[in-house]
Order: structure tokens, then sequence, then C-alpha cells
């Protein structure tokens, strides 16, 4: 087993005793998971920026309803944002990153050390903490803005007539099977959760599509086969989710999708291949629509965290794949 391998003796070798877990996927169907060095299987972990991918499934599926469009402008979808910028900027633009906008919300938590704590109406979010005027024209760049997102669970909320929580569960966490996935309020919850080695940014409801996801690994591998094998996806959105808009970033929406390569036949094909941290929590999942294979990693202790890459990508060459 592949797991073995990459959290026994490696980890061991290269200094990794952190706790963390790893689950597989091998021809669609999903290992047991295993903890190490103190790791707690089958719990959820803060998955951080893999919520901005929960939040893309939960738009495209809401477009294929009618409830809302992604090429529409942000004026249209959401009326209470009163940015001038509102106009111009579509929903696309803000999963792509590619807004434009200024992030304002990063410089807000640092001001504020505690504004995580207070509760924050979307309304009041959305004007006055996430975003500010526009640098350039939507389209133009790249900008990992985490503020983009602050609009994307308002967006999201307003269509579904529902807390962002219950539409996220509601359109994506269970359809795809999640059973241990949640959204975050503020901190993990319930009787008895993993808890991190060092401190993280509590997560406010207007902050869950930007980081707020708690899942276990095998949920992150179930919501990545969840697009390609649900006819609550289509060929279009299967297509747009794998269309990369920066290269350098290899990024779509809501996530990034890697150029591989087979060694033995020198096809190349996009996987799934995304990431998330917040402070000492990190989170990896990688998976293969082609061949139904992949891996996922948590951890709550980032002390080692580099060498969790190292594994992903001694994954990806046991499967006989490089990355480009």
């Amino acid at each position: 087993m592949l797991s073995a391998l990459l959290a026994a003796g490696s980890f061991i070798a290269l200094g990794f005793n952190a706790p963390h877990i790893i689950a597989e996927m091998t021809d669609g169907e999903i290992s047991e998971e295993v903890s190490y060095h103190g790791g707690r299987a089958n719990a959820p972990h803060q998955a951080g920026s893999i919520g901005k991918y929960v939040c893309t499934l939960a738009a495209l599926r809401m477009q294929n309803a009618g409830l809302i469009e992604l090429d529409a402008p942000v004026s249209e979808l959401l009326p209470e944002f009163r940015g001038p910028q509102a106009q111009t900027v579509t929903l696309r633009r803000l999963l792509e990153n590619r807004s434009g906008l200024e992030d304002k919300l990063i410089p807000a938590l640092q001001a504020d050390p505690d504004l995580p704590n207070k509760t924050i109406p979307f309304e009041t979010a959305i004007n006055e903490i996430a975003v500010g005027e526009a640098n350039q024209a939507p389209g133009v760049a790249f900008d990992y803005a985490n503020g983009n997102w602050v609009l994307v669970g308002a967006i999201l909320e307003r269509a579904a007539g529902t807390s962002l929580a219950d539409a996220l569960q509601d359109w994506v966490m269970s359809p795809a099977g999640m059973d241990s996935s949640y959204i975050i309020d503020r901190e993990l919850s319930g009787p008895d959760p993993v808890i991190a080695l060092e401190d993280s940014l509590p997560l406010p409801s207007f902050m869950a599509c930007a980081g707020g996801l708690a899942a276990s690994a095998t949920d992150l591998l179930k919501l990545s086969q969840y697009p390609f094998f649900s006819d609550d996806f289509d060929f279009d959105d299967r297509t747009a989710l794998q269309m990369v808009t920066s290269p350098e970033q290899d990024y779509t929406l809501g996530g990034r999708f890697k150029l591989v390569t087979e060694a033995e036949t020198g096809t190349s094909r996009r996987i799934s291949w995304q990431s998330g941290n917040n402070g000492p929590w990190y989170a990896f999942v990688a998976y293969d629509p082609a061949t139904g294979n992949g891996l996922a990693m948590l951890t709550p202790d980032a002390s080692n965290g580099e060498i969790l890459l190292d594994k992903r990508a001694a994954w990806l060459e046991s499967k006989g794949l490089a990355g480009e």
C-alpha cells in the first residue's frame, strides 16, 4: 500500500513525526484512512481553501438549476453589494480569482484581530470588509484574493435562500456522500474535535467559502470524485472545472487542475490538485478522473508540512505520471 510507504519509513527518515492522516482511492474505491504519529483517522480536520472548490461546485449546481448564472454581473446576483465595480465583475471571474478587485479581507483581519469573533452579516462583510476598488479590469490577472470568496458566499446564500452552511450541505456535501464534513463556525465543533498544536484563525460564517471547510480525508476524495461521476454535473460543467484560466497557477474555477504526462505513453491530461491550510492545518487531495486514483492527506501540525508536498509528488510518480 502506498499509504504505508508514504507515512512510515520515508516520513520517519525525513523527520516527519507530526500527526497526519492518509487515504487513497484506487480505481474509484477508497481505502480505509490510516493515521500516523497520533493522527485522528476519520475525523474532520480544517481543510482551508478546499472550501473554495466546494463553493464552486455549489455554484455550478445552482446554475444548472436556474438559480444563478456564472457570467452574470455581481450587481445582478447580489444587489446588496454597493461596489461601483459590481456591474463589470462576474461570478465566473470571482471563482477564477481574476476579478481585479482589491483584497481587503486580510488587511482587515490584521487590523482587527478580534474580527473573526464578531457576528457580521454578509451585507456588512461584502460592503465594508471583503473587497475594495478594482486594481485592474476583470479577467486580466490572477490574484489569490480571499475577499472574492466572501462575495461568492453571499451570492450562494442569497440564491439558495438558506444559510450558506446549509446551502453547501444541501448542494454539495450531502449528495457527494461527505458524511463527516461541515462548515466551520469559527472552530471545529463536536464533542471531541481534533486539536491543532498551534493557534489558527477562527473562521466566521462570512469566510466559509474562503476556507471554512471541515472534512475527513475520505470526504476529500469523495468531493474530488463527485463532479465527474454524478448526474448532478454535465459535460460542460466538467469542462469548465478543468479549463485553466491562469496557467502559471494551474488555476481553473475554485481550485487547481495540474497538467500531468503519462510516462509510458507521453499523453497529457489534467488532474484535480487541491490544497488548503489555516495556520497549522494542512490539507491536500489529488484525484485523476481518468483512472479513479486519488490521494488525500491531512495534518493539524504544519511543523513539517512541506514534506506532505514531497509525498504527494511521490504518489504522482508511483502512478506513472509526471507533473508539468
